[in-house]
């Protein structure tokens, strides 16, 4: 059974003082769910995730429909590609 509801993926600048003055990019990921963070994490390291995660944060959404949720947004450490997480699909 899927555990997210939706997972949008997308890359932006890094700051300055983390590539080290050098520009590169970093990605991050928002999964909308109600898996509690337990079981998220669970999830993501059986996927071989998790330890590519520099943080991960829980946010509220704003599901329109239903009116509640929840969702958790991942930073990825930098040299993580694209290529990297298309485990996501599996979530």
């Amino acid at each position: 059974m899927p555990l997210a509801g939706e997972v949008t993926t997308w890359q932006e600048p890094a700051a300055a003082s983390e590539a080290g003055g050098v520009p590169s990019l970093r990605l991050r990921t928002r999964v909308r769910t109600n898996a509690g963070e337990a079981r998220f994490k669970s999830r993501l390291a059986r996927l071989g995730l998790l330890d590519r995660a520099e943080s991960i944060a829980r946010y509220d959404t704003n599901w329109h429909w239903i009116g509640t949720g929840q969702g958790y947004e991942i930073l990825w450490c930098d040299g993580t590609g694209f290529d990297d997480l298309l485990a996501l699909a599996r979530l």
